[in-house]
């Protein structure tokens, strides 16, 4: 019997205004095919309607009822 992986993996969008405060997330998307193309969707959008810069990283969390 295989085990439950104990970890979420997801793309974060995250975006740096210049203010001093660093990259803050923005947005995220389950780590799969179609969240990939999700994100990158959300990131043009963000290009075209706001100023600064953004970038997608990979982030994995434990899942709720995990240690």
């Amino acid at each position: 019997m295989p085990r439950e992986n104990k970890y979420d993996y997801l793309y974060v969008l995250q975006g740096n205004y210049g203010f001093g405060h660093g990259w803050e997330d923005l947005s995220a998307e389950p780590q799969t095919y179609t969240g990939r193309k999700a994100i990158r969707v959300t990131r043009q959008e963000y290009r075209a309607n706001e100023g600064g810069n953004y970038r997608i990283i990979r982030r994995r969390e434990p899942r709720n009822g995990s240690k």
